[in-house]
């Protein structure tokens, strides 16, 4: 396979346009709704915000590979990513247990 870089067309700016606002309207509503019940009911801190962060984003992500609009590596790239963090979150809970 050739690394050739992909050719930004109106086909494909208008795909990765349209995939944001499904991962944004989630994003919004889903954090608006969880800051008002926490607050409201609970008095917590609302930590599960992290996990409607990365659900919006895997939305646009989905829409765009629906769509065949990803960069080519894209998904050996966030395989590599995964790994390097979760190799740096296992050496910082060594450390911070050790430290302990």
């Amino acid at each position: 396979m050739k690394d050739q870089p992909i050719i930004q067309d109106e086909r494909t700016k208008s795909i990765e346009n349209a995939s944001y606002k499904p991962g944004f309207i989630i994003l919004c509503f889903g954090v608006l709704i969880d800051i008002f019940i926490r607050s409201a009911f609970y008095n917590q801190a609302p930590w599960d915000l992290f996990a409607l962060v990365i659900v919006a984003s895997w939305t646009s992500t989905l829409y765009q590979a629906r769509q065949k609009t990803l960069p080519p590596n894209f998904w050996r790239s966030m395989l590599i990513l995964g790994i390097a963090t979760a190799a740096l979150s296992a050496v910082l809970v060594f450390v911070l247990a050790r430290l302990r």
